[in-house]
């Protein structure tokens, strides 16, 4: 895996991390919306990402 590869899932897993963030201060602020939905398909999406960079890993 070259530097090029990390860095982008890197990018990857910290814009993850941020919608995460987000969806958690929102659902703190207003407490009338459900963002259950909203966390667990960000969650998925983090997960596909660092199974991903395991795998790169692995390769190499």
């Amino acid at each position: 895996m070259n530097r090029e590869q990390v860095l982008l899932i890197c990018e990857n897993l910290i814009d993850q991390v941020t919608a995460l963030k987000g969806f958690i201060q929102l659902n703190h602020s207003n407490k009338k919306i459900d963002q259950s939905f909203n966390l667990l398909q960000e969650i998925d999406n983090l997960e596909k990402v660092v199974k991903e960079l395991i795998n790169q890993l692995l390769i190499d």
